[in-house]
């Protein structure tokens, strides 16, 4: 059931665009730090994927239960996951009708290409802003649900369908349905739900470790980022036109969808907010991964993510100062 927090005094707070920014420079700060010790030799490639593992398998799932079990359930199941999916929404069919202007575009290309335009990184940069800007982590979990739970298995079983076809194998649909219970990160989301909405009591030794643990997700995910721009940044626009559209979707479209439609049912401020700039993120690597794994549109993924990557630091701040004009 949708709860409709039109007026929730106990999560409305004060947020200002200087907030945003001091947010954004925390989070490049420890950033910087990565490209720093990558640059020092003090830390290489495999350390930063020794920190994305770390981070992935154990600290970002402790701190999504710890966060989960203790947080208000009428926010994790409010009216803004429903602006979420329209917002999603509205991107892909935005992709979709301007990528039949391309005839000869395949299927996997159009799937890869709609991933760009709407799926945000919610894990790198939506949970470090969420806790350094929005002050709050609890609000990446409907997303991270939707995303993990929804987009992810759908797009990945259309993917293997079209691979298993030209290799002429049988496809799995189970096996991709099934993702989600195989990912710590989701299986997080699940288990701090079910203690949330059960009223189950977390035992303060395991809520303690957790504690801990879930501290290490954030530092080392901007580490590692860091680490992972230690040889500079490289464009590579050879699809200039497709590039720069998949970048309008994501940094102006999707989030104007989820303002007007937070608008239009109501929102309070907080709300409307979290909604806003968690569409406003940036096109997740986890896209880069879909298309490395499929061969289809690799370069095309790393431009968007590096633009919308670079871009969202200007195009968040700005929402969040729309969104306090019209609020």
């Amino acid at each position: 059931m949708w709860v409709h927090p039109r007026r929730c005094p106990e999560c409305v707070h004060s947020q200002s665009v200087f907030d945003v920014l001091s947010g954004f420079v925390t989070i490049w700060v420890v950033i910087g730090v990565g490209v720093l010790v990558a640059r020092l030799g003090v830390l290489d490639e495999s350390a930063e994927k020794v920190l994305n593992r770390l981070a992935f398998a154990v600290g970002m799932p402790s701190l999504m239960f710890v966060t989960l079990s203790r947080a208000n359930a009428s926010r994790i199941f409010s009216t803004n996951v429903l602006v979420g999916l329209i917002a999603v929404g509205v991107s892909i069919l935005a992709y979709l009708l301007a990528s039949y202007l391309r005839p000869r575009a395949s299927t996997g290309h159009r799937v890869i290409g709609a991933f760009c335009a709407c799926y945000v990184n919610a894990n790198n940069m939506g949970i470090p802003i969420s806790a350094y800007v929005m002050k709050d982590t609890s609000w990446v979990a409907p997303l991270l649900l939707m995303q993990q739970g929804l987009m992810q298995p759908i797009g990945l079983s259309i993917l293997d369908l079209l691979e298993t076809r030209r290799a002429g194998r049988a496809s799995s649909w189970l096996r991709n349905m099934t993702t989600p219970l195989r990912n710590p990160m989701t299986l997080g989301v699940l288990l701090g739900l079910v203690f949330n909405l059960a009223h189950l009591p977390v035992p303060r030794l395991v809520g303690d470790s957790l504690d801990l643990l879930g501290g290490l997700a954030v530092p080392c995910m901007l580490i590692a980022y860091g680490i992972s721009l230690r040889n500079g940044l490289h464009f590579h626009l050879d699809e200039g036109a497709e590039t720069l559209y998949l970048c309008v979707l994501k940094l102006f479209v999707q989030p104007l969808a989820a303002l007007a439609f937070a608008w239009l049912l109501g929102l309070d401020q907080a709300t409307a907010l979290a909604a806003v700039v968690l569409a406003a993120l940036p096109t997740a690597q986890n896209v880069f991964v879909f298309s490395s794994r499929y061969g289809i549109a690799q370069r095309l993924c790393r431009d968007v993510i590096l633009i919308t990557t670079l871009c969202s630091i200007v195009t968040i701040a700005g929402f969040v100062a729309l969104v306090h004009l019209i609020w």
